[in-house]
């Protein structure tokens, strides 16, 4: 997005103001001004997370959940609504949203869902689109399986303030997996691998 946006044409000519302020230390300011001013085009606003128990807000919505049902009359359901849920039948990408949102609603700020049990399971908003089991590939080190270690939900979206656009950046959900024995394979930074559900059940891109 960044290459896209400026980044691209403005890249060279700041490589090479770099160079020369290596040896004239007097452009150093000028090349760190234009650096910025490239950036400042595609860059999201900064926030600090906060890492928090899934369980305290399960906690929290049950006693909500409790008060609420308290206030409403049990005899109160309507029969036309009894036999429009009856009948209503989704398929599994509604299923499987309606289930995302009745969890997300549990804490509607969270961009970020983080297990590293190797039977932690990612929360998907669509039944289609998920990997199989031959999609993951094994760590690209040490040869053993990845497992879900931490997934980003479309909620960061509003956060970074991405537009509705037809070329606007969009996801269901971006899963990560890494190597479930954390091998250190001698590496500073290690590549995993990143499943991205779209929000269109059209193309789904490991």
């Amino acid at each position: 997005m960044h290459w896209q946006t400026g980044h691209k044409l403005e890249c060279q000519p700041l490589s090479l103001a770099g160079q020369s302020s290596d040896t004239n230390p007097s452009n150093g300011g000028t090349f760190a001004a234009d650096g910025q001013k490239v950036a400042s085009k595609s860059l999201w606003p900064e926030y600090e997370m906060i890492n928090e128990d899934e369980s305290e807000y399960v906690a929290e919505m049950s006693e909500d959940n409790g008060h609420a049902n308290s206030l409403i009359s049990k005899p109160g359901k309507d029969d036309t609504m009894n036999s429009m849920f009856s009948t209503f039948e989704g398929d599994d990408d509604r299923k499987s949203w309606a289930s995302f949102q009745e969890r997300i609603g549990k804490a509607p700020a969270q961009v970020l869902r983080y297990c590293r049990s190797t039977s932690a399971k990612p929360l998907w908003p669509m039944s289609s689109g998920r990997p199989s089991k031959d999609d993951i590939p094994k760590c690209s080190y040490c040869g053993g399986p990845r497992c879900f270690e931490f997934q980003i939900l479309p909620q960061l979206l509003y956060y970074f303030d991405v537009k509705n656009d037809v070329d606007s950046l969009d996801w269901a959900t971006i899963v990560v997996y890494t190597c479930e024995a954390s091998c250190d394979a001698s590496v500073s930074y290690k590549e995993e691998f990143v499943w991205v559900q779209q929000s269109s059940t059209i193309a789904n891109v490991p």
